[in-house]
């Protein structure tokens, strides 16, 4: 069952729009998937889709190694991951601009924390592990294994995800999106509408007799 969580927006020397990005969660082990109207567009075992790229320190793994990085509940694919281990802790997701994006987050710990960016990389949503109850790390249960949603309100639409993580380590995996449908796209699905329109109008009417 997928619940919602009332975080404060954090960005550093301005101003928030109120309720740019909403957020919610669905616990995992294992992952209950993407929303309706989601796709895969990141999972590490295969190219990414286009206009989706990493910068900084992603790692990439699969399983368990004590004291390095642990797979999500459940996840025997390869997955990414940041940590305090290696240097920069820190690693950003750009993407085209989204409505909403989701994602499968493994053991979560009070010491991950995902910023969700505008484009011009302006901080709109901040989530940590610490507002989560059970961020204590474990390996397999649903409550520290958790889809996690973010949807953008109309005309503030999400461009970058950021993860950071101060110990080890913050494993992540499946990545999901909606795209914000391109102008040309709206003017055609306008003109769409407006055919049918016409068509409906136009239709001759049909004589009824009774008897």
């Amino acid at each position: 069952m997928r619940k919602t969580i009332v975080l404060a927006s954090v960005l550093l020397g301005a101003a928030v729009p109120a309720g740019a990005v909403s957020f919610t969660s669905s616990p995992g082990a294992p992952d209950p998937g993407p929303a309706a109207g989601q796709v895969l567009v990141v999972t590490f075992d295969a190219a990414h889709a286009a206009g989706y790229s990493w910068s900084g320190g992603l790692q990439t793994a699969t399983g368990t190694v004590s004291g390095v990085y642990a797979e999500p509940a459940m996840d025997t694919t390869m997955f990414g991951y940041v940590s305090s281990a290696n240097t920069p802790n820190t690693a950003t997701l750009d993407t085209p601009n989204l409505k909403s994006i989701s994602f499968y987050w493994g053991s979560i710990d009070t010491y991950n924390m995902v910023e969700v960016l505008d484009g011009g990389g302006n901080v709109l949503f901040t989530v940590s592990g610490g507002d989560f109850s059970e961020a204590d790390g474990n390996q397999l249960v649903a409550g520290t294994n958790m889809r996690v949603f973010f949807t953008a309100d109309p005309g503030t639409p999400i461009s970058a995800l950021r993860f950071t993580s101060t110990g080890v380590a913050f494993e992540f995996d499946d990545f999901a999106a909606s795209a914000v449908p391109e102008p040309a796209s709206w003017a055609l699905l306008i003109a769409g509408f407006g055919l049918v329109g016409t068509a409906l109008r136009r239709r001759p009417a049909i004589a009824r007799y009774t008897a």
